[in-house]
């Protein structure tokens, strides 16, 4: 299915706001995914290859900028944390095998564990996210029938397909009211960012441009999507007004600059960047 409606497509041919010098969070140069801060914007939870053959979550606390283990007596892979916004609940993505991967969902309060795990031996969760009213979980599968935006519940049931296009359909990210949710999808060609509805319908897409739109992240006020763009090769973060209207790119470097995190306070965006070869976290003032 193609995006029916088009929201005001932008072309990124403006000139590139680019913001200043970043503050760097960590020095260890490690190889790290999917940072995300805790809603009070104390502590940033990401994914490292912090062991030769294993993903792990680790917890940097700002205060004094160490990190440990979320889960140190964990031997699985664990990807893409997400928290909600009370702190209650926190999921992420483990692997319950090889290659399968199983979305998590942790209540803290009833100290309990919901498991999802996708149908195939083969099949996927990934890039899960909370939505506000802490009804759902929504999350990218790839199983029998393609890569998919889908929902469960906070119990890990009563499945739901948000899209069932062709392509690829991925890294869902919640508005904060919750009523849109932005994802990028190849169902046009190659990979661009759109919205739609939390319940799938009114698909728009809100960039046009010959390369690939990643790993949308929305801003807190609801108003930006910070994302990463492609171009000549090279990964940078761009922002686009949500409703697909002005678009500016705010990182500009030779090495890569990737996964987007906004902090809590709206004024700064969090990123995973490759400088001299080593990765890192890295915080930007956001123009």
């Amino acid at each position: 299915m193609r995006c029916c409606k088009l929201a005001v497509i932008v072309l990124i041919l403006a000139s590139p706001l680019i913001a200043g010098e970043p503050q760097q969070l960590t020095r260890d140069g490690q190889r790290k995914l999917a940072p995300s801060f805790l809603a009070d914007g104390s502590a940033i939870i990401y994914s490292a290859y912090n062991n030769p053959n294993r993903v792990t979550l680790l917890r940097l606390n700002l205060e004094d900028n160490k990190s440990e283990p979320v889960y140190p007596d964990g031997t699985a892979h664990q990807f893409d944390p997400a928290f909600s916004a009370d702190g209650r609940y926190h999921v992420y993505c483990r692997s319950m095998g090889s290659p399968q991967i199983a979305l998590v969902i942790k209540d803290t309060k009833e100290n309990k564990e919901a498991v999802f795990k996708p149908d195939g031996a083969r099949s996927t969760a990934r890039g899960p996210k909370i939505v506000p009213d802490l009804s759902r979980v929504v999350f990218t599968i790839s199983a029998p029938g393609g890569q998919q935006i889908a929902s469960v519940n906070m119990q890990g049931g009563d499945l739901k397909k948000l899209t069932e296009s062709v392509g690829i359909n991925c890294w869902p990210a919640i508005s904060p009211n919750g009523r849109r949710i932005a994802f990028c999808s190849s169902r046009d060609g190659n990979l661009e960012l759109c919205t739609m509805q939390a319940d799938g319908s009114d698909v728009r897409r809100l960039t046009d441009t010959p390369q690939r739109e990643m790993r949308p992240a929305w801003s807190p006020d609801g108003r930006r999507i910070a994302y990463v763009g492609v171009r000549d090769g090279n990964h940078d973060i761009f922002l686009i007004d949500a409703d697909g209207g002005q678009s500016m790119q705010l990182t500009q470097h030779a090495e890569i600059d990737d996964w987007p995190a906004w902090h809590p306070d709206g004024k700064q965006l969090l990123t995973v960047s490759q400088r001299r070869g080593r990765f890192d976290l890295y915080l930007w003032d956001v123009p």
